[in-house]
């Protein structure tokens, strides 16, 4: 390994105390590297060289620092805490777990595959939330909403009516059928899921909700303080569900072990994605048995989650065997942590109606089928997915259960369009959202927070349309590539969205959208057909340009704000109709301390008699009243000599603010400057 490079470390604390853990954590950070996890106050998992490593630990911090597993030796010297974290780390460093990751034969493939099970739809109105609501609007108003069969059900047992269910046309129907009967877009979206959570005893109670429950539903689930963005530090309750009984589902030891490493591999993974390197999982482990009896694929949860809470212990807190209780424990975790949210994450080998999904704060993983099919080895990226959706992102699948149909329904704090749907994506990207995929597209990206401007490009669908150049969004005062690293960009009928992470940005600081490509490589321009800009959850630019970006006209400007900022310039030179007076050398345009080498492709500028227009890049933060002066100079005389400047006029945002048509000044030998006040 080089001295350079990032490798994963499980630093145990020497004085393990909540304070001693943020002061670790702090440093790391300070050095570069990242804080991938934090297990209770005992130890730290992070990404780091081993120069970021000796930094970190400067004061003697860390008991041990392990970038393989710990000897058996020295393993029992460790308290039980530490003894408990450090044997996972080991599991994890085993042949057999090794095995387990690097057997990819399903990697890659769809959640929706024929022959695999696909997750449980996500909705951001979780099932159990929203009967709660509903009973407590039913006491509020006197009159039932539910039907007796529906209410009866009440998420405890077993679905009352299995079939009848959706498959992939009768959903998009439905959804259809949602969307215009409350007249929104992502409220039908939303709604269509949590249908087929509940199964179909609620599918005509959902399509005919009292406006009053409505409304309740939009300020509960809706608003921007119930979404999440995955930045900062994350407090995640990893809760193991087995039974007490000598006969009654249980994980064997090493599966448990293998089960959680790949929960914590799939967290990780998306802790090291995260844009400013400010995402950490603060882990709380728990382990509890319970005197059920086992049910079947069809039982719902509650059977076993509830009393599995009445067995949880958090900083001496217990909880209510009900769904209330991981309310209470989610945020209990948040308080001691100080942490952005919380999430609880129940594992157990109990039949349960799904094998995975995600709701209200919580996901649920459950060994049924052997994980839905997927096996294992892919509970990484299940995990992943799931959490993912806690956060925003929408699926991105097709085919069989709850497809995505759309690609403009937007999800997450900032209202990010579902880009990457299969049913409509150009092109469709791998992303962890769509199936099992180490890969997070830019619009996923957008959804979870990792973007506080998003910027949408759609390239014309015609011939030589495409481009490999690079391409910048420049908003008036910045700057910021437009790539996605692993993907070819800019093809031919694309559509691309590019989060931008700008934790400073507010609305205000965007004062233009200026797409700039640069210059022409071997095939050509650049045709970019429409442009649409987000911030802060709203679409504050939405334009077709229509237009080729090539030779000198590379960029586009639209949807200014600022009319201050030097958004376009255009400099008409004329040169003196007398002999000789043309020339054939580089003429320079300098304005604010900025220059621009005037030269049109193509064309002969500067001959004798001749005006000559030069539309410019404005360039970036130049304000129109910083342009105090304007200087032209020209490059050593060519064997034609020298050149005779008659006038010029620069035209700043539409507007003149010099013309001078009676310069005439010779600029040759040692005298090839001329310069004015504007």
């Amino acid at each position: 390994m080089s001295a350079s490079e990032r490798i994963e470390y499980l630093l145990l604390l020497r004085r393990p105390s909540e304070s001693s853990r943020r002061e670790v954590s702090g440093r790391i950070r300070e050095t570069g590297g990242r804080v991938l996890a934090e297990y209770g106050n005992v130890a730290v998992e992070a990404l780091l060289t081993r120069d970021q490593v000796a930094a970190a630990n400067d004061s003697g911090a860390f008991l041990a620092q392990l970038s393989g597993p710990m000897s058996q030796e020295h393993l029992a010297k460790l308290s039980d805490e530490q003894r408990r974290v450090v044997d996972l780390w080991n599991a994890r460093h085993t042949n057999r777990f090794h095995r387990l990751v690097k057997d990819r034969t399903l990697q890659g493939r769809s959640w929706a595959s024929e022959e695999l099970q696909p997750p449980l739809p996500y909705s951001v109105i979780g099932p159990e939330d929203f009967l709660d609501l509903v009973h407590r609007f039913e006491r509020e108003v006197g009159e039932a909403v539910l039907p007796t069969d529906a209410d009866n059900d009440d998420r405890q047992g077993h679905r009352t009516n299995a079939e009848g269910s959706f498959d992939a046309e009768s959903f998009r129907e439905y959804e259809s059928l949602l969307v215009k009967q409350y007249g929104d877009e992502r409220l039908g979206y939303e709604l269509a899921r949590l249908a087929a959570r509940l199964g179909p005893a609620y599918y005509d109670v959902i399509l005919r909700l009292p406006e009053g429950l409505i409304q309740l539903i939009i300020d509960r689930f809706f608003r921007e303080a119930a979404c999440w963005r995955m930045t900062g530090e994350m407090a995640v309750g990893l809760v193991f569900v087995e039974s007490s009984r000598r006969d009654g589902p249980k994980f064997t030891t090493a599966e448990r072990n293998d089960i959680c490493n790949e929960v914590l591999t799939g967290l990780n993974w998306l802790a090291a994605e995260h844009p400013g390197g400010n995402l950490t999982w603060v882990y709380d482990f728990q382990f509890v048995k319970i005197d059920v009896a086992n049910g079947n694929d069809d039982s719902l949860e509650g059977y076993w989650r509830d009393p599995a809470m009445g067995e949880v212990s958090y900083n001496g807190n217990t909880y209510a065997a009900s769904w209330s209780g991981v309310g209470d424990y989610r945020e209990d975790m948040r308080l001691s942590n100080l942490a952005a949210h919380a999430l609880v994450i129940f594992i157990t080998p109990y039949g349960n109606e799904w094998h995975a999904y995600a709701s209200s704060g919580r996901i649920t993983l459950a060994r049924r089928d052997n994980w839905g099919g997927w096996g294992r080895g892919s509970i990484d990226m299940i995990t992943a997915h799931e959490a993912s959706h806690l956060f925003g992102a929408a699926d991105e699948y097709t085919g069989s259960g709850t497809p995505c149909s759309s690609c403009s329904t937007t999800h997450g704090c900032d209202r990010v369009p579902n880009g990457n749907c299969g049913a409509c994506a150009s092109p469709r990207q791998s992303c962890a959202m769509d199936g099992n995929s180490r890969r997070l597209c830019g619009y996923t990206r957008g959804q979870i927070g990792w973007g506080h401007l998003f910027v949408e490009l759609t390239t014309a669908d015609e011939l030589w349309a495409g481009t490999d150049d690079d391409v910048w969004v420049d908003i008036g005062d910045h700057v910021f590539t437009l790539d996605t690293s692993d993907h070819d960009d800019r093809e031919r009928g694309n559509r691309e969205g590019y989060p931008v992470w700008a934790p400073w940005l507010r609305r205000q600081d965007v004062r233009r959208v200026l797409i700039r490509k640069g210059p022409d490589g071997s095939a050509g321009g650049w045709k970019l057909l429409r442009v649409r800009v987000w911030t802060g959850g709203q679409i504050i630019c939405d334009s077709r340009p229509n237009r080729w970006l090539e030779d000198d006209h590379r960029f586009w400007l639209g949807c200014v704000t600022d009319r201050n900022v030097l958004n376009s310039l255009v400099v008409r030179v004329t040169t003196a109709d007398v002999s000789w007076a043309g020339t054939d050398d580089d003429v320079t345009l300098t304005l604010a301390g900025r220059s621009w080498n005037l030269d049109n492709d193509g064309r002969n500028d500067f001959e004798r008699g001749n005006t000559d227009t030069f539309t410019l890049d404005p360039g970036t933060g130049l304000r129109v009243s910083s342009l105090a002066s304007v200087r032209l100079h020209k490059s050593p005389d060519g064997v034609a000599g020298g050149w005779r400047l008659r006038g010029v006029e620069i035209v700043a945002n539409g507007a003149t603010i010099y013309n001078n048509q009676s310069i005439n000044r010779w600029l040759e030998d040692d005298t090839r400057t001329w310069s004015a006040a504007i």
